[in-house]
């Protein structure tokens, strides 16, 4: 066999490797097979890692990098490679797409190889058609496990023990499958109530962010005009955040709390440095608190999209959601939920009598958000789906959301918070993102250690 590295980034990029020796060593250092420039890729250290072929497998072993490897954006310590993995050697360091060749002469049989070495050796070396037949199986196991990969081997074993347990295993399995339906419906059951819990318990913590705001010229100190009408122009937005401490934090995203923050990253829209973002309204509505909270920005995160705001508590007992500290909360596969406020006002009307919806829908977006909540009708939205990812920066989730629910948190199926929702993939509903809540976390740490200085 043959390992090939395709880079994709780093000093090497636009390069192909290939090596047929069974250890390959990889790093910064000048003796290493695998070789990366030092002054280039300062994320990869002199020993960073290498890889050995063990009984068949390509195994990657990171030698304790400063930085780590990465194995399909994923960290490892050994893992065996398959071929077309995304290497990464350090954060953002170089990238090689690993490819393996195998060769006709590799040592590693085919399964119809061996199958028919056995065969002949059966034909040569015995004459009753029962010793053939036990010479035959014999010399078979012999094959595979000499001639076969550590992989073939598991495989092998479990094979010949499910043949000679027969009806026993049977009877194990039917047993087992009945077990784990029994066992499924537990956990449904469980879910149920852990879903009506959380929305019991902590959605009166989960408030609507209403904002508005406008740009104003520091030179004339006059507002930007909207084209065309000569007003001053007024974006309007909401969103969703949720209390994390009793002295009234709030989580939510950056691009709530800085909602001009998009467009200053953007590279098609430029902003002339005496032009500023003002606040006409910046606020927050609780379920069943009908009068608003003022919001103030505490922190923002450089690092994700998250912010940390305060309010003035004015003696609310507001529910203060509880946060997966562990960081081993998010699990993939498992359940999770989403409370927010997606689509905003529209979903509020399209839940809300239509009576009530007629008095209220002419009133301008200030006034109507304060309205909806003097009726009572600011609730968060649930829905529920599994986690489909997790990655070190980010969640992969398939509950349903949209604008509005940007900032709203991410349960697990233990009632803790494990990420903040923060964007959707257009035009597929299946995959949606959220931030680790430990970037929250981090945030809330930062401005505690802030304060006391």
């Amino acid at each position: 066999m043959k390992a090939i590295f395709v880079h994709l980034t780093g000093s090497h990029r636009g390069n192909t490797e290939v090596f047929a020796s069974k250890r390959i060593s990889i790093g910064t250092d000048a003796s290493s097979d695998l070789h990366f420039d030092p002054t280039i890729d300062r994320n990869t250290s002199g020993y960073h890692a290498e890889i050995q072929i063990r009984e068949c497998d390509y195994v990657l072993r990171d030698n304790g990098s400063a930085k780590g490897t990465f194995v399909n954006n994923r960290p490892i310590s050994e893992i065996a490679l398959k071929d077309g993995d995304l290497i990464e050697f350090g954060t953002d360091g170089p990238k090689v797409r690993f490819r393996i060749k195998t060769d006709e002469a590799d040592v590693c049989k085919p399964w119809a190889e061996m199958i028919e070495d056995s065969l002949g050796i059966a034909r040569t070396s015995q004459r009753g058609g029962v010793t053939t037949a036990t010479t035959f199986f014999r010399q078979l196991v012999w094959e595979a496990f000499t001639q076969s990969s550590h992989a073939f081997k598991t495989g092998a074993v479990l094979v010949f023990f499910m043949i000679f347990s027969g009806l026993v295993s049977y009877f194990y399995i039917q047993y087992v499958r009945l077990s784990q339906t029994a066992e499924k419906v537990r956990l449904l059951e469980i879910e149920r109530s852990v879903a009506e819990n959380i929305i019991k318990t902590y959605s009166g913590g989960i408030c609507l962010i209403q904002g508005a705001f406008y740009f104003l010229d520091e030179e004339t100190s006059e507002p930007l005009m909207m084209m065309g009408k000569g007003q001053r122009g007024i974006n309007e937005y909401t969103g969703t955040g949720f209390m994390v401490s009793a002295d009234g934090l709030i989580l939510t995203n950056r691009h709530i709390a800085e909602p001009w923050w998009e467009m200053k990253m953007s590279p098609y829209i430029h902003i002339e440095s005496t032009i500023k973002p003002r606040f006409e309204i910046f606020r927050a509505f609780f379920p069943g608190v009908k009068e608003p909270f003022d919001l103030k920005v505490e922190k923002i995160s450089d690092e994700a999209d998250v912010a940390l705001l305060r309010i003035e508590m004015r003696g609310a007992k507001i529910p203060v959601l509880e946060l997966d500290f562990t960081g081993k909360g998010a699990v993939v596969g498992e359940p999770m939920m989403l409370l927010g406020y997606p689509a905003g006002v529209n979903a509020i009307f399209a839940k809300t009598d239509p009576e009530v919806v007629r008095q209220l829908f002419n009133l301008p977006f200030i006034p109507l958000v304060q309205e909806l909540s003097n009726w009572g009708l600011i609730r968060p939205l649930t829905t529920r789906g599994h986690l489909s990812d997790i990655m070190y920066n980010r969640i992969v989730y398939d509950a349903q959301t949209t604008a509005g629910g940007s900032g709203g948190p991410i349960f697990n199926n233990k009632g803790r918070v494990i990420g903040i929702s923060y964007g959707i993939f257009p035009g597929f509903r299946g995959s949606n993102f959220g931030v680790p809540i430990s970037y929250g976390i981090d945030l809330m740490k930062s401005a505690s250690a802030s304060q006391k200085r």
